[in-house]
């Protein structure tokens, strides 16, 4: 037992050393930041380009039907969800105009730069040396925002066309469409816990798989869906972030639940390091005669 305390105490040691190294929470707090800051130049964008292939009606639908199915508990976010689905509605409705092409540069740049941070902090959490340019690296960056834009368009796509193809099949689509807060919840948490695991395997310059009984994806994956239910918790019962909320709006919680995400992302990540260090130095190790 003193011997499994003692083993705890050192890996907790090495973890609380790792977050410092990598000022995993300034790391955060900027990450967090750029993503706020593309928020709304990435829904006017998403709409203008979902609008190409479906009427602003289809894109309501499909955006209400998400924000529908969402968890009760993310009550406190629906007045920027309705703004946002209204925002991306009119961007739909729009022609393809310069402010159109200004938006998806300021949303490419912003959430660009996200990609670019955490690439930069994973380097830094499993202490790799990066061996591409800094062009490279941005342009790595653009190419994967624009693809996560035409991903969420494919999303809203795929919501429009199942329920009309499954009609013309003859096909009930009430079953794919309805599901519960469980099930939900459930959806979400895998959703996160892939993207997770994708994201600490191949973020960081290092060419080495991330198992799926790791333990830093699922730290990662219980810590953000922790934040998400804690952060509506807070928001509830705070007085003083209930103040917060109604001088400068939701924004407030916004940004703090990314930073807690974030955080929880980083930890994961340095788990998943710390992880690999030891079973590196035990392979390391000479047999003993």
């Amino acid at each position: 037992m003193r011997a499994r305390a003692q083993h705890l105490f050192e890996w907790g040691s090495r973890l609380a050393a790792d977050y410092g190294r990598t000022r995993a929470s300034l790391a955060a707090g900027g990450l967090a930041y750029f993503v706020a800051l593309s928020i709304a130049p990435a829904a006017l964008a998403f709409g203008a380009i979902a609008g190409i292939v479906l009427s602003p009606e289809d894109v309501r639908a499909a955006l209400e039907f998400l924000a529908d199915r969402a968890p009760d508990n993310l009550g406190d976010l629906k007045p920027v969800a309705d703004a946002l689905v209204a925002t991306i509605a009119n961007a739909s409705s729009g022609a393809f105009t310069l402010t159109t092409v200004i938006s998806v540069l300021v949303a490419a740049y912003a959430a660009s730069k996200v990609v670019f941070g955490l690439r930069m902090a994973m380097n830094t959490v499993f202490s790799v040396n990066e061996t591409r340019s800094g062009l490279v690296e941005r342009g790595i960056a653009t190419v994967v925002t624009l693809l996560g834009m035409v991903a969420a368009v494919a999303l809203v796509i795929l919501l429009t066309i199942v329920p009309r193809v499954a009609g013309w099949l003859g096909f009930d689509a009430t079953p794919i469409t309805t599901v519960s807060i469980p099930v939900t919840w459930v959806v979400i948490a895998a959703l996160v816990f892939v993207s997770v695991r994708w994201i600490i395997g191949h973020a960081p310059d290092r060419r080495e798989p991330v198992g799926w009984l790791s333990p830093g994806p699922w730290v990662a994956t219980l810590g953000i869906v922790g934040s998400t239910v804690g952060v509506d918790v807070y928001a509830r019962f705070s007085t003083s972030l209930g103040a917060a909320v109604l001088v400068f709006g939701t924004a407030v919680v916004i940004l703090l639940w990314l930073y807690l995400c974030f955080v929880a992302l980083l930890l994961g990540a340095i788990i998943e390091a710390d992880g690999i260090r030891t079973r590196t130095s035990v392979a390391d190790r000479p047999p003993v005669p």
